[in-house]
C-alpha cells in the first residue's frame, strides 16, 4: 500500500487552526485521491470555527483539483482528469432515488448520500480521498480556483429552484454574501424580469459584484428596514433568503400577493425561531420553504454555468490565500466584507 505525504488543516472551536502533516493511503474501492489545487471558505466552514468543532477536526468542501489515483471500480476517472467535488451526491439505488414506479424520483431526498464530510481529508488538505460519485470532469479551459465555486452555485440553483423562479418573476435576494451573489446570477439566467439585492452598506464589494451579476439594484437595509422599501406598483413574486431565519418574517412581509419565499440561511444560535402572522400569510397566498442542497444534484448544471460564462467565477472570487495561511483566510472572510467576496484557499 502506498502512503502519500501530504499536509491538511484542522480547526477547533473557537477560531483555532493548525496545518499538520496528514499523510494519505490509497483511495478505497470507487473513490479517487486528488491532488487538491483549490477550496473555496463557506459560511459553514465560519461556523464551525466559531461554536461547533468541539474538537480538532477536518473541513472545507468546495474542492476542485486533478486525480492522483483512484480506487478499484472506478470507471468513470483516470489519474491527470481534473475535477470538482461536490460535497455529497446521491447514491443512486435507494427508494428515493430510484424512478418511479421503482421509486420516489427524489434523489435529493437520498437518507445515504455518498459523501467525504468528516473523512480524514477535507477541502483544505494537499490530498483529498472522495468518492467518484462527487466529482465532475472541469474543461480545461476553466481555472481549478474558479471550478471549486461547483458546489456553491449548486446551493444557488437549489434555492432558486426551491423558489420556482421563473421568466418575468420580480426577484428579492436577501444577503449578498457568496450564496446571495450566485442566486442573483442564477435567478437571471432563470429569466427573472427584475432583480433587487439586499444587505448592508458595509458590504461594498458585494452589492456592487450583485449588480454586475444581474441585479438591477441593492437595498442597504442597515439605512432603511426592508419592509419600507417601495418596490413600485409590484412586489417580488420571489423572495430567496440566504440570511439567517430571522430574517424571514420581513421577506414574508414584502413578498407579493401569491409569492413564494425559499431560504437556505442557517441560524446555529438561538435564532432558529421565528414568529408570523398566520392569518396575513394565509390571506396573502403565499408559499415558505427550506432549500437544502443535500445531496448535491446540481454540480453538472453549476459547471455548465462556470465553462459557459468566463465572467462568472472572476466576478465571485476576489481572494486568494495558501494553505498555511488558513487562519488569515479564514478571519478574512469573517471580518473584511467590504473587500472579500469569495475567498479561495490555493495549493499551489
Amino acid at each position: 500500500m502506498s502512503e502519500y505525504p501530504n499536509r491538511t488543516a484542522y480547526v477547533k472551536s473557537a477560531w483555532q487552526f493548525q496545518v499538520r502533516d496528514n499523510p494519505v493511503g490509497d483511495p478505497g474501492p470507487g473513490c479517487l485521491l486528488l491532488e487538491v489545487h483549490a477550496c473555496g471558505i463557506c459560511g459553514t466552514d465560519l461556523h464551525i470555527a466559531d461554536r461547533t468543532a468541539a474538537d480538532w477536526q477536518t473541513f472545507g468542501h468546495e474542492a476542485a483539483g486533478v486525480v492522483k489515483a483512484v480506487g478499484a471500480g472506478v470507471t468513470r476517472f483516470a489519474p491527470d482528469d481534473r475535477v470538482a467535488l461536490d460535497s455529497s451526491a446521491p447514491c443512486g439505488k435507494c427508494a428515493s432515488c430510484l424512478p418511479v414506479p421503482y421509486g420516489r424520483g427524489r434523489p435529493d431526498l437520498c437518507p445515504n448520500p455518498a459523501t467525504y464530510w468528516a473523512g480524514q481529508t477535507m477541502g483544505f488538505s494537499r490530498l483529498l480521498i472522495a468518492p467518484q460519485e462527487c466529482a465532475v470532469h472541469v474543461p480545461d479551459h476553466l481555472p481549478l480556483d474558479h471550478a471549486c465555486l461547483v458546489e456553491p452555485l449548486g446551493v444557488c440553483l437549489d434555492l432558486a429552484q426551491t423558489a420556482d423562479v421563473r421568466p418575468g418573476d420580480h426577484v428579492l435576494v436577501v444577503g449578498p454574501g457568496p450564496l446571495g451573489l450566485g442566486a442573483v446570477y442564477v435567478a437571471r439566467q432563470m429569466g427573472a424580469e427584475r432583480i433587487w439585492l439586499a444587505g448592508r452598506s458595509g458590504s461594498k464589494a458585494r452589492l456592487e459584484a450583485g449588480l454586475a451579476l444581474g441585479a438591477d439594484a441593492v437595498i442597504e437595509v442597515d439605512r432603511r428596514p426592508l419592509a419600507q422599501h417601495d418596490f413600485g406598483g409590484r412586489k417580488p413574486d420571489k423572495v430567496l433568503v440566504t440570511a439567517p431565519p430571522d430574517a424571514l418574517p420581513e421577506a414574508v412581509a414584502v413578498a407579493a400577493l401569491g409569492g413564494s419565499i425559499a431560504y437556505i440561511g442557517i441560524a446555529w444560535d438561538a435564532r432558529t425561531t421565528i414568529q408570523l402572522d398566520a392569518d396575513a400569510f394565509h390571506f396573502s397566498k403565499l408559499s415558505l420553504r427550506a432549500s437544502h442542497a443535500w445531496p448535491g444534484t446540481h454540480a453538472r448544471h453549476s459547471l455548465r454555468l462556470l465553462a459557459t460564462d468566463p465572467a462568472l467565477g472572476p466576478a465571485l472570487v476576489s481572494h486568494r490565500f495558501g494553505l498555511e495561511e488558513i487562519e488569515r483566510a479564514m478571519l478574512a472572510a469573517r471580518d473584511d466584507r467590504a473587500h472579500v467576496k469569495k475567498a479561495v484557499v490555493v495549493m499551489a
